[in-house]
């Protein structure tokens, strides 16, 4: 505690250079001197003048106060170092003559303590001034660089590019920037004391009491939400939202809301979003064209070649060799093969199963196609799956037929399962294997980086119907993805 006591001081040491000290110092030797001798008294001229009788006290009792003086006038210039450093000095000076020289012992070291302990008191009562003045200096500088960070926040919160604002529980705007003007249409001044409610459509309330209540029970919004607004002009803003609760002494006060118009952003995404599902609709109704054609037209011609070589072998197998016989055989097989792989093509491109049956009978379909392809052994369960919309539907198929074309040419799994959930508003398919696994990226779309345009492309798939799409992996321990996906159609339920 001692040394921690002097590391307080360790600055108010006095310094060599400072004339206080000495000052001080030849007026303690001085004193000393006096207090010790009668040398002073025998100059003619000091001898002449007595300042303790005019004060009506001892000569030694004036020196006493003196030293007092002295000792504060030391803890005032020089710090509770150097009045430390006095007191104790004037402390032995007074106490060696009270032994030494008083004839009244009992006297003088009644003086020596109470000019002590007044000394001390003095430089306590310095040192407690000197505390105040550097506490009060201190909260001067605080008070500058606080009104200095309000300043700078309040500059920040005016002339931020995102619209801030700040209202309480019931929804009373209390605080607005500038860039609130812009998105609303309103300006600061309107927007005060108004409810946030005068600004979303009916079908937005419900979003807005699950955000309210979730924050009120400490649950924190890590993620941004999209919601819609209405601007002063009537016209309709998409706006994506961060909000948080502001509490104060333990106790709800109000909400920060930090909004961003992103109303042109998600127009250019819905019309890509359409775009590509046009696309994909195009190319979808072009795998139909050709499964159709393979099968109506290029599978029947194999078909009637299959059997015109059958029956001339049948009909040549008195007359020819057996060489022209055994090729003929070979002709007839080669036929067989490439009617079942025509076959098997055309299913590929578009399976009918998938629009005669739907998509549980489709997936089975799948799943013995890729167990007679790979020797995979895939396992099927389902939930009882509504009708879905036909988008919705073939959507599903193509994601799990491509996460099982991977599990069939990379994972080098054994087995593998699909297990389809039906939940109240969205339907939940797990595509699993036990193959050797790989290591995730930190996002999805580092996907294409790695040259993973599989993965890409189902994730794309599943946003066009409003989905998404999970992907968990470890080395040694298999892949997992997990599509979600709205039962009803996304331009449906965002018209």
């Amino acid at each position: 505690m001692g040394i921690s006591y002097l590391r307080k001081y360790r600055g108010q040491t006095p310094r060599l250079r400072n004339p206080h000290l000495w000052i001080i110092i030849v007026l303690f030797i001085f004193l000393t001197i006096s207090h010790f001798t009668q040398l002073l008294t025998q100059i003619p001229f000091l001898g002449e003048i007595s300042l303790p009788a005019v004060l009506g006290l001892s000569r030694y009792s004036l020196e006493r106060l003196l030293y007092i003086l002295l000792v504060l006038y030391a803890g005032w210039t020089l710090g509770t170092i150097g009045g430390a450093a006095l007191w104790l000095s004037s402390g032995v000076a007074m106490f060696l003559r009270s032994f030494l020289v008083s004839p009244n012992l009992r006297d003088a070291l009644l003086e020596s303590s109470a000019s002590l302990i007044i000394c001390a008191l003095a430089i306590a009562l310095t040192e407690a001034y000197h505390q105040i003045k550097q506490g009060q200096d201190k909260l001067k500088e605080a008070m500058k660089n606080l009104n200095l960070s309000q300043k700078n926040y309040e500059e920040l919160f005016a002339n931020a590019s995102d619209a801030i604002c700040i209202h309480d529980i019931e929804g009373n705007i209390i605080l607005a920037n500038k860039a609130c003007e812009k998105l609303t249409g309103y300006s600061v001044s309107e927007l005060t004391n108004k409810n946030v409610r005068e600004f979303l459509t009916p079908e937005a309330l419900p979003l807005v009491r699950q955000v309210r209540d979730r924050l009120l029970r400490g649950e924190a919004m890590e993620h941004r939400y999209e919601q819609r607004l209405i601007r002063k002009d009537g016209s309709e803003a998409i706006i994506q939202l961060a909000t948080r609760l502001i509490v104060s002494n333990g106790k709800p006060q109000a909400f920060q809301n930090m909004a961003r118009d992103i109303t042109e952003e998600r127009r250019l995404q819905d019309n890509l979003q359409f775009y590509c599902r046009q696309v994909l609709q195009a190319q979808e109704e072009e795998r139909k064209r050709l499964a159709r054609e393979l099968h109506d037209d290029a599978s029947q011609q194999i078909l009637l070649l299959t059997h015109g070589v059958d029956g001339l072998a049948s009909k040549a197998d008195r007359y020819l060799p057996q060489e022209l016989r055994n090729e003929l055989e070979k002709l007839y097989e080669l036929s067989q093969q490439t009617y079942q792989g025509i076959k098997r093509y055309a299913q590929a491109l578009r399976p009918s199963i998938l629009d005669d049956l739907g998509l549980v009978p489709a997936l089975k379909w799948l799943a013995e196609e890729i167990h007679n392809l790979s020797g995979i052994k895939i396992q099927v369960k389902t939930d009882a799956v509504p009708p879905l919309p036909p988008e919705t539907q073939l959507v599903l198929f193509r994601i799990i037929q491509e996460a099982l074309n991977n599990v069939h040419r990379h994972s080098g799994a054994s087995e593998a399962s699909i297990v389809v959930e039906c939940h109240e508003s969205e339907i939940r398919v797990a595509i699993s294997d036990n193959g050797k696994g790989f290591n995730l990226p930190r996002q999805l779309s580092d996907f294409a980086r790695q040259g993973k345009l599989g993965i890409t492309g189902m994730a794309e798939r599943a946003q066009l119907i409003g989905g998404e799409l999970e992907v968990s992996s470890q080395v040694g321990k298999g892949t997992k993805i997990i599509v979600t996906a709205p039962k009803t159609l996304y331009t449906e339920s965002h018209s």
